[in-house]
């Protein structure tokens, strides 16, 4: 049995991965705030955490791999962010920033390392840090989301140098999926132009059907998942495949 656990997996890209692993043969724990939305089955495990708690993080990841059990191989998919707060770096939040980091970058950097800690060394693991064409590129009124998105994909950079001297190596990607239709394009599209005036090129995407559905994305990344290319490269847009 391979096992699979996902963040943010109660809506838009996560619930997408969460079905297409469920599809493909995988156990899987689904982590969100509310998993209710989830749809039943016998291989699905739902755990309801907030992951912006970093407090709550070593538990999490214990039950989740406790509910799992033995298995052939192991994948952790760090899904879960927030684009929020949209502001100018004059004019960032202080909560609202606090939140963001903790849980686009202090939440999938301390679940891999208690997901690394807690699974056997010599099985098969795989990490899918989930990140954005924003963290190569200034956005005005990103620069949280910017800022959070580089330092998850230096992490990966990091760990997966840092597994390849280990004798059964861990395999770590931070992926960059694409622009997909969730709920987070659409709090873009309503943001206030004057916090980013980026907002109409994202308009004009969905105007122009250019948006990849979320199951397009998830059979897409669960497909290159499962390949021997698989962490032949730490930082990768799975467009370019």
């Amino acid at each position: 049995m391979k096992a699979a656990i996902v963040t943010g997996a109660s809506r838009g890209l996560g619930a997408a991965l969460s079905a297409q692993l469920l599809a493909d043969g995988y156990r899987v724990a689904a982590i969100a705030r509310d998993c209710g939305s989830l749809p039943q089955h016998p291989q699905l495990i739902t755990l309801d955490a907030d992951l912006a708690d970093s407090q709550l993080l070593p538990l999490i990841m214990e039950r989740a791999l406790a509910a799992l059990g033995s298995c052939a191989s192991y994948t952790l998919i760090n899904n879960a962010g927030t684009v929020q707060p949209i502001a100018s770096a004059d004019a960032l939040p202080d909560a609202a920033t606090l939140q963001a980091v903790a849980l686009n970058l202090s939440a999938p950097m301390l679940l891999c390392s208690h997901f690394l800690a807690h699974t056997p060394a010599s099985s098969q693991r795989r990490i899918i840090n989930i990140s954005s064409g924003a963290a190569a590129n200034p956005y005005p009124g990103w620069a949280v989301y910017c800022a959070t998105k580089a330092g998850l994909d230096h992490f990966t950079r990091t760990l997966a140098v840092e597994q390849a001297a280990r004798e059964v190596p861990a395999l770590a990607v931070s992926l960059y999926p694409g622009v997909i239709d969730t709920g987070m394009q659409a709090e873009i599209r309503s943001a206030d132009p004057s916090a980013f005036p980026g907002r109409p090129r994202f308009e004009a995407l969905k105007a122009d059907g250019e948006l990849t559905t979320p199951e397009a994305a998830a059979a897409r990344i669960v497909g290159y998942l499962d390949s021997p290319a698989f962490g032949s490269q730490s930082v990768l847009d799975i467009r370019q495949l």
